[in-house]
């Protein structure tokens, strides 16, 4: 009953729309649990403007020109992180914004902790975190990005994300504070970690790992790790039937319940011209429970390629939210939530080019 009242509010929702506001007019929640969906929204394709955007409930909320890559709600104060109009790394508290040190900064993720606020990301010199806008160092004078970011209870800041070695090895890694420690990947592939939460104070990581395969070279599969424990994802099928592999974005921990979000490549065919096969997917959207893969619902296959990914994920009350983008038949990506599995588009799918990066529900 749950579900078939949330469909008649969304369809309500949009016989309402206007074309000259965002896509849902009026709100929608989850039990009374507001939806935050952070990422941007372009204005005026294809010579617009990209604005780092957060929608509550379905309302759009503009902080300035850029992007958007994480967001968190706290005591009603709104955090984010991402990249302003002069594409540096910055942080927002209520839409205040403050510019983080260093040079050719990229900013990934957020966390507060005793009202300190901390961001993951890089620098012109290798990985990095922020605390109050002020940079520590991780590992520098390598390729080396950092995407999550967690404070335990202990007080201990512990980041998530990959270096490359002398080898020219993609190494996922885990930094305690400055000291760097290596996860585990498969044997001559490659890893990198993209989020990081807390299981009763233990650091869950997600990302990706690729391993050798003769046929398509490196095959990748969504994976996550429970302090050094890989757990690989299902891909849903195998290279030999078109899936050429599997990436995660985002993940959740509820209860004993491990979530991952993002999205399958299929490898595609050919007709017997050479011609891309119209109407077959590329980039499709899914989420994992402990490892099994769900599909979730994309948009029409544009382009030969652009269906949908999943960028961020959260679990309430046995209601499963996924924030990322879908297709539409004008744009490649279009800013999405998926309730339960229903895609709701945040913005008009046939005027607004967007992405979610980041969900959270308060």
């Amino acid at each position: 009953m749950r579900k078939i009242l949330f469909t008649l509010y969304v369809l309500l929702i949009f016989s309402c729309s206007s074309e000259d506001e965002n896509y849902l007019a009026e709100s929608i929640s989850v039990n009374g649990k507001n939806i935050y969906a952070a990422g941007y929204y372009i204005d005026g394709y294809p010579n617009g403007t990209q604005y780092a955007t957060y929608w509550v409930n379905g309302k759009r909320i503009v902080l300035g020109e850029g992007e958007i890559t994480d967001i968190h709600v706290e005591n009603d104060i709104v955090y984010a992180t991402g990249l302003d109009e002069n594409w540096e790394a910055v942080y927002w508290v209520d839409g205040i914004k403050t510019v983080l040190d260093g040079n050719d900064t990229s900013s990934n993720s957020i966390f507060i902790h005793d009202d300190n606020v901390y961001v993951a990301g890089r620098f012109s010199n290798g990985s990095c975190y922020w605390k109050n806008g002020i940079k520590t160092n991780l590992t520098t004078n390598a390729d080396s990005e950092a995407f999550g970011i967690v404070v335990n209870n202990n007080g201990n800041v512990i980041t998530g994300g990959y270096y490359m070695n002398n080898h020219h090895y993609l190494i996922p890694a885990r930094w305690n504070g400055t000291s760097r420690r290596n996860l585990t990947k498969p044997q001559g592939g490659d890893a990198e970690i993209y989020d990081v939460k807390l299981k009763n104070n233990t650091p869950v990581f997600f990302g990706m790992t690729m391993r050798q395969n003769n046929m398509v070279g490196l095959l990748p599969k969504a994976s996550y790790w429970i302090g050094n424990n890989r757990t690989d994802c299902e891909n849903g099928g195998t290279w030999q039937n078109n899936i050429y592999g599997g990436e995660g974005n985002g993940g959740f921990i509820l209860g004993d319940d491990i979530y991952v979000t993002g999205h399958i490549q299929h490898i595609g065919t050919v007709d017997s011209d050479g011609n891309p096969n119209e109407a077959e997917p590329g980039i499709t959207p899914h989420y994992w429970i402990n490892g099994q893969i769900f599909d979730l619902p994309g948009g029409p296959v544009f382009d030969n390629y652009w269906v949908g990914e999943g960028r961020d994920i959260v679990a309430y009350d046995n209601q499963i939210i996924v924030g990322g983008w879908a297709s539409s038949s004008s744009h490649s990506q279009v800013a999405t939530l998926w309730i339960d599995g229903q895609l709701i588009y945040l913005e008009n799918k046939d005027k607004f080019p967007s992405v979610v990066n980041s969900v959270y529900l308060e």
